[in-house]
């Protein structure tokens, strides 16, 4: 039995994903890969095991970058309040929420370009790219973890307060925001040689969709 590095539950509220390590031996194996299923569930939490199973392992499976190997399951009904355990280890893990990110798949100007979550300090990240070469990453990871630069301003995020970091002669800015445990993070990379002032940054973050 495998434990986790981290879980991410998305907007549908149903749709799970673990993340967990592959050790180098099972790595090397082509017939294995992880599997997760869920164990047990109530009505204050849903337990999930991940398991090596015998199967043609697809490349996702092994990361020899230090990403974490994700594996996914389906809830019947939406997990609401309920917590998610790991089957291998009383141990808690960071858990990250879609939903309390901006919806940015339904927003046509961005365009998901890839993403990882690392096994070394659980951080996942998401990057998205616009027209112009404006690029957005999306970070999550433990608060406990998080080491933010001075703060330049703040800004509401959704019902809770934003602290705005960056550096104005580069004209990049950064968003950060606490649910719970976790630390979320948006940032915005101009294209090279164009700057983007912190009024800007701020009526960009105001037009995203929350839900």
């Amino acid at each position: 039995m495998l434990q986790w590095v981290a879980v991410i539950v998305a907007r549908d509220d149903t749709s799970i994903t673990v993340a967990t390590t592959l050790d180098s031996a099972s790595c090397g194996e082509p017939e294995l890969r992880p599997e997760a299923t869920i164990t047990h569930q109530d009505d204050t939490e849903v337990v999930i095991s991940v398991t090596m199973s015998i199967a043609r392992a697809e490349e996702e499976a092994c990361a020899a970058t230090g990403d974490a190997a994700r594996v996914f399951v389906s809830l019947q009904e939406p997990l609401g309040d309920k917590v998610l355990r790991d089957a291998a280890t009383p141990r808690p893990h960071p858990t990250y929420y879609e939903r309390d990110l901006p919806d940015l798949l339904a927003d046509k100007r961005w365009d998901p370009t890839g993403g990882h979550l690392t096994s070394r300090d659980a951080r996942w990240s998401q990057r998205y790219s616009k027209a112009g070469g404006t690029m957005l990453v999306v970070n999550a990871l433990p608060t406990t973890s998080a080491h933010r630069p001075a703060t330049i301003a703040t800004v509401p995020v959704r019902s809770g307060k934003g602290i705005i970091t960056g550096n104005g002669a580069a004209g990049s800015w950064t968003v950060w925001w606490e649910v719970g445990q976790v630390t979320y993070s948006l940032s915005l990379e101009p294209p090279a040689g164009h700057g983007l002032t912190l009024k800007q940054f701020k009526q960009q973050l105001a037009s995203f969709r929350w839900s």
